[in-house]
């Protein structure tokens, strides 16, 4: 019991880090057509008016082929390259070039208000064309992505795609475009975000026990699976000084991250647009701090677990300082503790709480060599409860 005791009164003055949480993570993912012979069939599709938007982000290489479309008998939409980018509902067609698109992740969407057509680029409208709406005549039929129904494949990526039976407005596109949609957002008739990595479909998010849509030829022939981020992971800290310390983490090389901080009174704050899987901070005051990460290609990732940092109180140590009748001493190579009683644990955690040492006293003296370690905070902790903060 003296011991469990003793360890339970190191664990309120050492730095501590522990990961936890249960949230599910959620990675950027897209489906690759790779051949001609690619293409998903998502089975029959029902809009249900004549209001509607498609939305989906892209990848080209060229501007050939068509990437959604659930058109029979010249009814129904149809998305896709014919020289420029077209957009055509029930015989009329919004042209846009896409020459700036090529080499690109671009957000495409494509609204029928019931008045005009609509194509947005990355959330901003780039041409349009009066039309009376979607014709509900083309409902119940399969919808195809990476293909139209008679063939003319797409060859390129797709990710996060959106089937809605209402009008998205200019804001309400603007302001979502990068962001991810709740399944039960009204309005919303299907979205496949390619988050399987696997297997030869992938689920609608607004009805998983529904229509799948199951990809056509051989994977990694005709179709593979992607991931354009990945939610951060093995958050760590790197001590650098007294209450300094670098924030790292695993991330994908050319995406940005976000960094949340909650503070020891539960504010929060974030460092945003990073361009490297690493933050500095310093001069933080003493407390508990929480942190966690999200990483951005197109759309942003979810966030990580938290990684929870407590920073102890500062205590002033001089060379000599006396504490509760015990004398420490430190020289460049070592630590030289008086006045222990014999029988005594000490013992030393570094910042992130890994043990350094740890030893029995047989006298009322102990020395501890610090050769071996590296500058950076420690944590001295004698049984009794008596304890230093150095500084190497």
């Amino acid at each position: 019991m003296k011991i469990s005791t003793f360890f339970k009164q190191i664990s309120c003055i050492i730095v501590l880090a522990c990961v936890f949480g249960l949230n599910a993570k959620a990675d950027v993912g897209y489906a690759e057509f790779k051949s001609t012979g690619a293409g998903m069939n998502a089975l029959e599709t029902t809009i249900g008016a004549a209001t509607m938007t498609v939305e989906t982000w892209l990848y080209i290489d060229n501007n050939a082929g068509f990437f959604a479309s659930n058109m029979h008998a010249d009814k129904g939409f149809l998305l896709g390259f014919d020289g420029h980018f077209k957009f055509q509902l029930d015989g009329v067609s919004v042209w846009i070039d896409p020459a700036t698109w090529k080499g690109n992740w671009t957000h495409i969407a494509c609204v029928a208000d019931g008045t005009n057509m609509i194509v947005y680029v990355n959330g901003v409208s780039a041409g349009s064309q009066p039309c009376a709406g979607y014709n509900t005549e083309a409902d119940n039929k399969p919808l195809y992505l990476g293909r139209a129904p008679w063939g003319n494949p797409f060859v390129g990526k797709l990710a996060d795609f959106r089937l809605w039976n209402v009008a998205r407005t200019a804001d309400e596109i603007s302001q979502n475009y990068q962001k991810r949609i709740a399944a039960n957002t009204a309005g919303l008739v299907k979205n496949f975000n390619f988050m399987e990595g696997t297997g030869d479909n992938t689920a609608d998010l607004v009805n998983p026990d529904g229509n799948k849509g199951w990809f056509m030829g051989t994977l990694d022939t005709d179709y593979a699976w992607g991931v354009a981020a990945k939610t951060p992971a093995a958050l760590q800290y790197d001590t650098k000084g007294q209450y300094e310390f670098d924030l790292t983490w695993e991330g994908t090389t050319g995406n940005k991250w976000t960094v949340e901080i909650t503070d020891p009174s539960e504010n929060v704050t974030y460092r945003e647009n990073l361009v490297q899987n690493t933050s500095n901070f310093s001069g933080l005051a003493a407390g508990k701090y929480k942190f966690r990460v999200k990483e951005a290609s197109f759309i942003a990732t979810a966030y990580s677990d938290y990684l929870e940092v407590t920073l102890p109180l500062a205590t002033t140590l001089d060379e000599n300082a006396k504490i509760s009748g015990m004398n420490l001493v430190q020289t460049d190579n070592l630590i030289t503790i008086k006045g222990i009683e014999a029988g005594n644990q000490v013992v030393v955690y570094g910042a992130s709480g890994q043990l350094m040492f740890k030893n029995i006293a047989s006298d009322e003296v102990m020395e501890i060599s610090t050769t071996a370690w590296q500058d950076g905070l420690y944590i001295i902790a004698v049984e009794g409860g008596k304890s230093w903060k150095i500084i190497r």
